[in-house]
């Protein structure tokens, strides 16, 4: 598969290391009675309750304790734990995440345009990008679909889906509730209660809420930055309407409220030369070079100079309504929804003292969502059929101020004596105004056919249809106009009004297109079963988001739609549960032909960056994950996850770049995580809990040219956790620890060289707390 030897060295020594627990497993189950084994995991993957091990799809799936106990508050931390599943945050924790599940991903941080990859919230399809990151409470469960999903799925999804389920409403009362004090005053407090209101109507109200001080030290001001402040709510209702007909109402919404996230600016201009010219690539990395204007980043990874302390502000709400109707040997579902999402991010662009590049994002949504699905089964056919509507309006205002801080170089700023210029740079402030409407309709079924009583066949396909509308409009607001022209001369000019209108768009474009699956399924034994799918997948183009050119001719090469991608995966599996139920071992191995995917370049003009969204012309991607859960003795636990990648961009130029041969973006070769769990009983009804965890994730780029600057090499991180616990579940107390060895490591990058830097986003430091949680 391509994979290079340091790596396959690795993978070989992990696959090793699953491989010799077996003998351990092995030798303690004659000792070990049949019914202490591994529990079953029911999932809803193919839109019905099915035990995860008779699902012929690859899916990881995590109960919601298992999360807690995992640290996992957010639902970008997931990536940890799930092979072959990375998720980048370009702007920071609480903001618009990039997912990427087998190397198929967006790495676009433009606000409008969503990924590949579908995110549900009780099968609700959540298309704001910016609402995609959100706090994790009150979790019956998440499962992770990996390959192509259309044929089950309201919304199309090129690479994957990744699926939160919250508790439902009770027939019996329940209540619990939890509170986690950490490093950096983190407090993070969650609470639910629910049960029956009459013999046909039950409810639960969930919440959860997060303060933190931050852990990057701003020397400027002496504050914390990136901490946290956010809460959110949800209540449901369940009505049994009558013996066959059923309804669930969800209200749910959020709010944000903190200082924008900091990041740190590794400058690439040499002191040497007065920050003019770049500086060697050894040096860049030690932290001895500037940015433009001759910042330095100071020496702790943590630490920064930032005169932009605004806020990150977002506010959320939405409601859906889920309504089941049983009609004997068919069921009929209707799930109805509306979102709204308003989110303001101003970021110190910069990561400096100096005005050099503040930028601020704001984006309103407004999504409805109708899914009408009919359900059922027939003999030896199991079948399910439907249709998808999807209606959103998504607007941006967003602001770039440039080069403030030049201004005082420039004649209406009062001239330097020494005559210096701001070397052809334009100060000024501009406004981008976008509005974007998408309707997507589709049509889909899958059926499952038992052609032998081990032998199963599935077949399925979608139509999907989508029109977009892109309006752009741009203007320079300012009194004064400074700008050098064609022999470097600084030229001023006055803008009646303050106002300058650039440019405006007005684009429209529809893309349409049929997928399928096919697949089959064999029991090897009762117990092992074998599967093969053909699958295809397909995202609709659009329209680039982001800050356009101020030239016209650029900004209209920008503003032209991109066209759809599309995706056929080859995949095959093996899932099994051996050795007594003490042993689970699961594996998949695939390949995709990946077709004018969309990629993200951010192309650097000796100006000012110019962002582009092209289509290239295909890729290829490789690759296979490994999933254990063993027990090899009564009360121990351990889970391993491995994932293996080899992903290649063929025949892709884009302004006169060719990175063909270069790999995808947020792609490591080797991904690993592992898990152990060992209860020791203290009493008769208290345990302690000892729970130590480890990931790996291998080198990876973070942009299509695969700039070595942009690029995090390999890293562990160790975890842990220890817990007294009552025995029935009651109460909990616990100690945790996070990132234990320290280790230094960024989960982003983005290159501004125009401006003499490249923004680098850190990962969180060490850190440690204490957790408890009662239950009724």
């Amino acid at each position: 598969m391509g994979f290079q030897v340091k790596t396959g060295r690795r993978a070989l020594l992990m696959l090793t290391g699953c491989a010799l627990v077996v003998p351990a497993i092995a030798s303690a189950q004659d000792a070990v009675p049949a019914d202490e084994g591994i529990g079953d995991i029911v999932v809803t993957a193919q839109r019905r309750e099915q035990n995860l091990q008779d699902v012929p799809v690859a899916v990881t799936a995590f109960a919601g304790d298992a999360l807690s106990d995992l640290g996992i508050q957010s639902s970008s931390d997931i990536a940890g734990v799930v092979p072959n599943l990375e998720i980048g945050l370009p702007g920071g924790a609480g903001n618009q995440p990039l997912i990427y599940i087998r190397g198929v991903g967006l790495s676009d941080t433009n606000r409008n345009n969503s990924g590949p990859n579908g995110v549900y919230m009780d099968e609700v399809y959540i298309s704001s990008p910016s609402a995609q990151t959100f706090q994790l409470f009150d979790l019956e469960r998440v499962e992770v679909l990996k390959g192509p999903q259309g044929t089950l799925y309201g919304r199309n999804a090129t690479g994957g889906a990744i699926n939160f389920i919250t508790a439902k409403p009770s027939r019996d009362f329940q209540a619990q509730a939890s509170l986690s004090y950490g490093s950096f005053d983190t407090i993070t407090g969650e609470a639910a209660i629910g049960g029956p209101i009459s013999d046909s109507v039950r409810f639960r109200i969930a919440g959860t809420g997060t303060h933190a001080n931050g852990y990057i030290h701003n020397l400027l001001t002496g504050r914390r930055e990136n901490g946290q402040g956010s809460f959110a709510l949800r209540g449901q209702l369940a009505v049994d309407v009558t013996d066959n007909f059923d309804a669930l109402v969800n209200v749910h919404g959020g709010r944000v409220d903190v200082r924008s996230p900091q990041f740190r600016s590794l400058g690439l201009l040499d002191p040497d030369t007065g920050f003019t010219t770049p500086c060697a690539a050894d040096a860049i990395m030690a932290n001895q070079c500037g940015n433009l204007l001759g910042y330095v980043s100071p020496e702790g990874f943590y630490d920064g100079n930032y005169d932009r302390s605004d806020r990150l502000k977002s506010k959320s709400w939405g409601t859906a309504v889920r309504l089941n109707w049983d009609l004997g040997d068919v069921t009929l579902t209707s799930i109805s929804a509306y979102d709204f999402d308003d989110k303001l991010h101003q970021e110190d662009s910069d990561a400096s003292p100096a005005a050099l590049l503040h930028l601020t994002y704001g984006v309103r949504s407004k999504t409805v969502t109708q899914e009408l699905r009919l359900s059922g089964s027939t003999g030896s056919v199991t079948w399910v059929a439907g249709g998808y509507y999807l209606h959103e309006v998504l607007k941006q205002d967003q602001t770039g101020d440039l080069f403030r801080d030049l201004r005082v170089l420039t004649p209406d700023g009062g001239a330097d004596p020494e005559g210096l210029t701001t070397g052809g740079a334009p100060v000024l402030f501009s406004r981008t105004l976008n509005r974007q409407t998408t309707e997507a309709a589709a049509i889909f079924g899958q059926a499952e056919i038992e052609l032998a009583p081990s032998l199963r066949a599935t077949v399925g396909g979608r139509y999907n249809y989508e029109r977009k509308r892109f309006r752009a409009a741009a203007q320079f607001e300012d009194e004064i106009m400074t700008f050098s022209d064609e022999d470097g001369n600084i030229v001023t000019a006055p803008v009646p009004g303050g106002i300058l209108p650039l440019y405006a768009f007005d684009n429209r474009k529809s893309f349409d297109n049929v997928s399928f699956k096919v697949g089959l399924d064999y029991d090897i034994t009762d117990d092992v079963m074998a599967y093969a799918t053909i699958s295809t997948g397909f995202k609709s183009g659009g329209f680039n988001g982001g800050y356009l050119s101020f030239d016209p001719v650029e900004a209209e090469e920008q503003a032209k739609p991109f066209n759809e991608e599309t995706l056929t995966a080859y995949e095959i599996g093996l899932k099994s549960t051996l050795l007594d139920r003490r042993l689970r071992f699961n594996a998949a191995a695939f390949y995709y032909d990946y077709k004018d995917l969309q990629l993200y370049t951010l192309i650097n003009t000796g100006a000012i960056p110019v962002s582009l969204l092209a289509n290239a012309a295909n890729a290829t991607i490789y690759g296979a994950e490994f999933e254990m859960i063993a027990r090899p003795v009564d009360r121990l636990d351990i889970t391993l996850n491995l994932g293996l990648l080899d992903t290649e961009i063929k025949d892709f130029v884009s302004a006169g770049t060719d990175y063909s041969g270069n790999r995808l973006a947020l792609s490591p070769k080797v991904n690993f995580s592992g898990v152990a769990n060992y209860e020791i009983p203290l009493s008769n009804a208290v345990a302690l809990a000892l729970q130590p965890s480890v990931s790996y994730r291998s080198s990876q780029f973070f942009s299509t040219d695969n700039n070595p600057l942009l690029k995090q090499k390999g890293y562990w991180l160790l975890g842990g956790r220890i817990a007294v616990k009552d025995e029935d579940g009651r109460w909990e107390a616990a100690l945790f620890g996070r990132n234990l060895t320290r280790k230094k490591y960024i989960n982003f990058a983005v290159d501004l060289a125009d401006f003499g830097f490249v923004e680098q986003f850190q990962g969180q430091p060490r850190s440690f707390g204490v957790e408890f949680r009662v239950k009724y």
